[in-house]
């Protein structure tokens, strides 16, 4: 009897044991699932868009005006003016990508603006781009930029200044980042490349005189051949909220001046009809956000057609066919893990040189020397007026003797998963060093965004400067400067790819 009990009360440990040993395996499973969970959760991206109309009233002057160096009013609206913005965040790490329906981007606005969506926000404010879409038919806002940031650092705004467009302008970009950032929820995000061929062409020839002109008329005899690329690709990344059918975002870029319509109106040109087709496929709800791809030698004519085009139906026919490049690659475009990372990186490059006489040449209103050539003596004038002033207000002076002055420059760069990035450049990128970067990046969809973060004008290559013509005349940076953004980009997302994952 003895025995027995002894047999049982092994028994009765033994089963006891076995129960807390099933108990326990399973209090540290639900542990691990509820650890995984957090995990995800933590691991989740989250995207907000934010969508501000930027519009001028009508009156307000306008970039036609500036482009030929006189003053010309808006004098309606085709289409409405947007700052939009996308902010990224995951877990501690957060962005944001402003782009506006504006010309270009002066440096003072970009300031501004970060410092005031930084404050509001907690963004790091060198982890905020801004962007232009080089709109043609924008309001001219380069002259009254820098004397508005000027009274508004030494108080001395006046009232017209915070009732006015650049108030107002201020105010509204800073308000698109702080509203995509009050939006962002988690998302699933998928990217790709798809293309538009046949809407966009390089407007650079050689001529039978051996020289290389910009834009030398349709049909012109004298063309030999184009002398540089045109990209056709159409990059895209579209976000989705998790758990919904439908997309709440999306940016698309591509390589093509926004310089289709004409006349004084204002109007966001082709980006318009891309956001009104892309909702028309996606949904009303869509934003599109439009970034220009390095253009800085691209444009909409096809010098082998005739005159007589109708304006209104290339620009309406380009959004449109963007939008359908984007339609019919999502179905095949991959889901991938997100994966935020942003850098900001600042480094210093020459500006182009002038004499005394120079400028003196260059301040005065006189007759031209050379009448045939009035178009680009008057781009070089220009050229050596705004050179004083980068001068003044944003270059280094030299430290030693015959060094040039250098400009600060700045690119960002967003990893969003481990095949998509984002790349933002200054000024107005010719093709071939955009597509040169896209080809050596690590990123298979290596998203290449222009005209940010500062106002340089053209960034021709190096091959360019020796043909001249209008686009090396209007450029600031000296030769050389163009590849070296380009190095200095793939550095930094050769450095992001080594982050451990």
């Amino acid at each position: 009897m003895h025995m027995k009990n002894i047999g049982w009360q092994n028994a009765f440990r033994l089963s006891t044991i076995c129960c807390y040993t099933v108990i326990l395996l399973i209090l540290i499973l639900t542990a691990s699932t509820g650890s995984c969970q957090n995990s995800i959760r933590t691991n989740a991206i989250k995207v907000g868009v934010g969508m501000v109309e930027i519009t001028p009233p009508i009156g307000y002057p306008h970039y036609r005006g500036e482009l030929a160096g006189i003053i010309t009013h808006g004098t309606g609206i085709k289409n409405p003016l947007y700052a939009r913005s996308l902010v990224f965040r995951q877990g501690d790490m957060q962005g944001a990508l402003l782009i506006c329906d504006l010309n270009a981007v002066p440096r003072d606005l970009i300031r501004l603006v970060r410092e005031g969506a930084s404050k509001q926000t907690g963004i790091p404010y060198q982890y905020i781009s801004v962007a232009a879409t080089h709109t043609h038919t924008a309001p001219s806002i380069r002259q009254p930029v820098p004397a508005y940031a000027d009274r508004e650092a030494t108080g001395k705004l006046t009232t017209e200044d915070q009732k006015g467009y650049i108030a107002l302008l201020i105010q509204r970009m800073t308000q698109a980042i702080v509203t995509a950032y009050k939006d962002a929820k988690e998302v699933d995000l998928i990217s790709g490349i798809s293309q538009a061929a046949g809407i966009s062409f390089n407007r650079r020839f050689l001529m039978t005189d051996g020289r290389v002109r910009f834009n030398p008329g349709v049909q012109n005899p004298k063309i030999v051949h184009p002398v540089g690329p045109v990209d056709p690709d159409v990059h895209f990344v579209m976000f989705r909220p998790v758990a919904q059918k439908g997309y709440h975002a999306s940016l698309t870029v591509f390589a093509n001046h926004t310089d289709t319509e004409g006349g004084t109106d204002f109007s966001a040109d082709y980006p318009f009809y891309l956001h009104k087709y892309l909702g028309e496929a996606f949904g009303k709800q869509l934003v599109s956000v439009f970034g220009a791809g390095p253009c800085g030698d691209i444009n909409h004519i096809d010098v082998s057609q005739p005159k007589g085009t109708d304006q209104k139906k290339i620009t309406e026919r380009i959004g449109k066919k963007l939008a359908e490049a984007v339609r019919e690659a999502v179905a095949n475009a991959q889901q991938r893990s997100p994966l935020l990372h942003v850098a900001s990186r600042t480094f210093y490059l020459p500006l182009q040189d002038f004499t005394a006489a120079d400028f003196q040449w260059a301040s005065k209103d006189t007759n031209k020397l050379y009448p045939e050539r009035e178009f680009l003596d008057n781009v070089r004038r220009r050229k050596i007026l705004s050179l004083e002033q980068l001068r003044k207000r944003e270059a280094i002076p030299p430290s030693v003797s015959g060094e040039p002055w250098l400009l600060p420059l700045e690119i960002h760069v967003f990893q969003l998963n481990d095949q998509t990035a984002i790349v933002t450049l200054p000024g107005e990128v010719f093709a071939e060093l955009g597509m040169d970067l896209k080809k050596r990046s690590p990123f298979a969809n290596t998203i290449v965004i222009e005209l940010a973060n500062a106002d340089i004008r053209y960034v021709p290559t190096l091959r360019a400067f020796a043909e001249g013509d209008y686009e090396p005349l209007q450029s600031r940076m000296a030769p050389g400067s163009g590849e070296k953004l380009v190095e200095e980009a793939i550095r930094m997302l050769h450095q992001m790819r080594e982050k451990k994952e």
